[in-house]
This record gives C-alpha cells, sequence and structure tokens, in this order.
C-alpha cells in the first residue's frame, strides 16, 4: 500500500492505494520566492518588454487607471506604490490615478477581497472603484471573431490604460493574467457570453478562451502591462511588464515551468483534491479541479473529487441551475444561449462531465445536495471512494493523484498546446 495524502479544507486526508494501482501522483513543480519582490517588480517595471517605461508613457496633466487583478492586499499595495512611484516622475499626483478593483467572474468571493483590498488602497491617496459588471461599461468595438467588448467606462476613457495582474492556472482560460482582469474583470455579462459561450461544449476551452481575452485586451488598448507570477503560496517568483501580449507570452513561460504537468497515459481513475482551504471551501472553486482531472482520465474512467466544501455550492446560481437542470444538457444550453450566465456555464461542465467519467467525492456536502445530481456519489473517506472506485473499474485499474489540482495545466503529451506570439 501507498499512504498518499491529499489537502482536505484546513488539514489533509490519508487515500490508501495498492501498490500495484497507483500510476503516479502528480505534483506542481513549486520554486521557492525571490528574496526581493519589490525589486523584482521594480527591475521589471524599468526595463519593460516591447514598450516605453510608464514613466515615458504618462504625460503631465494625463489621467491614469489601473485595472488591478490582484486579490492579495499587500501585494497590491505594493503594486500601486510602485505605479504611483512611476507616474509622479511625470509631475502626477497619487489621486491622478484611478484604481479599478477587477471582478473575477470564477471567484465566488471575487467582491468580497475587491472590498477589503479597496479599503487598504484608499490610504495611498488613489482612487479607488471596484468594477460593477451591470453598470459602469461602455461599448468599446468588436473584436475580430465578433465579441461585442464593453468595458470598465473609467477604464476606457483614461488617457493612459495599465493592467497589472497575478499569473496562475485557470482551467476555463489556461492562466489568468492583466489581460484576464480586463476582457473578464472589467466587463459586462454580454461580453462574458461572447468570451466563454462558444466553449460551452469543447473538451478543453482553454484555447479559445484565451485567443479571446487576448483578442479583447488588443482591444481594449492596455499602454502598459504588469504581470506578477507567483507560486502556489502567492510568493513572487517573477515579473514581467511592458508590452501587453510580448508581457503574457514572456510570463507564461515562467508560470508553465511551475504548473505545467506532461501526462504520459491516461489513468483510470483520478484522485484529485484542488489544494485544501480555500480552494475546497465551495462546490464551485473545486470544480476547477473537476475540469482538470477530466483532460487526464480516460473516457468512462472514475474521477475522486476529494474536496470539503463547507460553504456548499459557494454560489446560488450553481445551486439553482443545477437544481433545475439536472443532467438535462440540451435545456441548458438552450437556456444559457437565450440568457447566459457564469454559474450556469460552470454548472452545464460540471453535468457533462458525467458524460465522460463517474465522478464521485469524499466530501462534506450534506446529502441532500446530492440528491438533486442523482450521479454523483459523497463518500466521508477517501479509502471508502478509492475501494468503490477499483470495484467499478476493475482490480488492475491504474490510479493517478494530484494534490494540488487547481494549479496543474495538464497536457498529455501527443496533444501539447504551446501558445506562440504573432
Amino acid at each position: 500500500m501507498v499512504d498518499v495524502w491529499l489537502p482536505y479544507g484546513e488539514t489533509e486526508v490519508c487515500a490508501r492505494i495498492p501498490t500495484e494501482n497507483l500510476q503516479d501522483i502528480i505534483e506542481i513543480n513549486d520554486r521557492a520566492g525571490v528574496e526581493n519582490p519589490v525589486d523584482e517588480i521594480q527591475r521589471s517595471i524599468k526595463n519593460p518588454i516591447d514598450s516605453k517605461t510608464l514613466a515615458e508613457i504618462v504625460k503631465p496633466g494625463d489621467k491614469v487607471a489601473l485595472a488591478l487583478s490582484v486579490p492579495d492586499t499587500h501585494l497590491s499595495k505594493l503594486i500601486v506604490s510602485i505605479v504611483i512611484g512611476e507616474i509622479t516622475q511625470s509631475g502626477l499626483k497619487s489621486d491622478d490615478l484611478n484604481v479599478i478593483l477587477t471582478r473575477d467572474p470564477f471567484n465566488p468571493k471575487s467582491a468580497e477581497l475587491a472590498t477589503h483590498v479597496g479599503s487598504e488602497l484608499a490610504a495611498l491617496g488613489v482612487n479607488v472603484t471596484i468594477h460593477d459588471s451591470t453598470s459602469q461599461n461602455t461599448y468599446v468595438a468588436d473584436t475580430e471573431s465578433g465579441i461585442k467588448v464593453h468595458l470598465n467606462k473609467i477604464f476606457t476613457e483614461s488617457k493612459v490604460r495599465v493592467a497589472a495582474g497575478i499569473v496562475e492556472p485557470n482551467p476555463y482560460t489556461m492562466y489568468s493574467w492583466s489581460g484576464y482582469g480586463v476582457a473578464l474583470g472589467l466587463s459586462d455579462v454580454k461580453t462574458l457570453e461572447g468570451i466563454l459561450a462558444p466553449t460551452l461544449s469543447i473538451e478543453d476551452p482553454a484555447e479559445l478562451t484565451c485567443k479571446n481575452i487576448i483578442d479583447i485586451s488588443r482591444v481594449a488598448g492596455v499602454d502598459f502591462s504588469i504581470n506578477i507570477i507567483a507560486n502556489m503560496k502567492r510568493k513572487i517568483v517573477g515579473s514581467c511588464a511592458g508590452n501587453l501580449e510580448k508581457t503574457f507570452y514572456e510570463s507564461i513561460k515562467i508560470a508553465d515551468v511551475l504548473y505545467k504537468v506532461s501526462i504520459e497515459k491516461r489513468p483510470d481513475i483520478v484522485l484529485a483534491s484542488p489544494g485544501g482551504s480555500p480552494y475546497d471551501a465551495n462546490l464551485f472553486s473545486a470544480l476547477k479541479c473537476l475540469d482538470n482531472a477530466l483532460k487526464i482520465v480516460k473516457r468512462n474512467g472514475v474521477i475522486i473529487l476529494v474536496a470539503e466544501c463547507l460553504e456548499g455550492y459557494g454560489l446560488p446560481e450553481l445551486h439553482e441551475v443545477i437544481s433545475r437542470f439536472k443532467d438535462d444538457l440540451s435545456s441548458l444550453e438552450r437556456s444559457l444561449r437565450k440568457k447566459f450566465s457564469v454559474g450556469g456555464f460552470v454548472a452545464y461542465r460540471f453535468l457533462r462531465a458525467f458524460r465522460k467519467a463517474s465522478i464521485l467525492m469524499v466530501s462534506a456536502l450534506p446529502d441532500y445536495y446530492v440528491s438533486e445530481i442523482p450521479e454523483l456519489k459523497i463518500f466521508r473517506t477517501a479509502n471508502e471512494a478509492v475501494k468503490f472506485a477499483l470495484e467499478k473499474s476493475g482490480r488492475k485499474s491504474r490510479i493517478s493523484a494530484i494534490p494540488h489540482g487547481n494549479f496543474i495545466i495538464p497536457e498529455m503529451k501527443e496533444t501539447e498546446i504551446t501558445f506562440k506570439e504573432k
């Protein structure tokens, strides 16, 4: 037997897997953070990629907008302080900077985090706004693929537009980054629909979604981009700044070393944890891990999602959609074509997963939630779930374990995706 420990809420659970069944343990390639994060960020801003420095871009009298997609208070204050230092070189003051806190549609606590970050940033003398997707938006243009782009009015009407974000994995978009914050975090529901709706039935939506994000960021006219690459513990390992697209490609080169994992052979069973709290606090957040597991497991295989989910569904809309449509994907898709929502998008991908694999969970989700998803089986211990999976899939089945499933970028060797600069 091999003891495999998986993060579960604030603790860990142990799954005892027969040695002959364990194919591999898929881990990220963690790296220590840099010794001086301030120096690293300043270095990137002072030496931008294919761009003038921010101090050279800004002119006296300009109004500057910063789209900030950094949920960490300390790091947000650090970035804003450095940006203030740059614009004051052109004679501007801190109150000439409008900091717009973006809203991550795939983080149900985004508004709560933004409120906390905003209260701290106000002490720096900048103007702080939290983006509201239902208002504050203006039409900018259509992308080449026909997406109608509506973005935050303060951002689009500013003379100088800066975007800053943390680069970290997201199964729906490959990575979150500064452009992600603009395209998804400063837009309205119709623009979100244009980005996500075409990927509803795609096995892996990341490549198309990422392309749409780049197209929208290009339309938005971002003048200067700052991408902070962090490890799983949010310690800074690198920073890239300058031209929006060039900084994206350079930053994911660093991020790929941390998070990209190459899968040689599909397992019969995937045993995966999102990575513990806060990534498994609710089902909405934990489903990122499920999406990654689906990219790895054999068709008609078994996925065991180890996620505590003390907060239940995490997003009322996710619960409502699942309760209403259950396994009726056709009706759900028609409904989303009429009225799109991110909660509906995640629900669709969740319910669609049952067509590829059997889904088991080790979770604290109440039993009445399970009754709304007849195909989902809940277990209270990982060992019970592993035993059931082996009985269902066969005693010779091979198992891959993933301790930090929200953080991996999984790729089968025969279908590796590489983003190339135009």
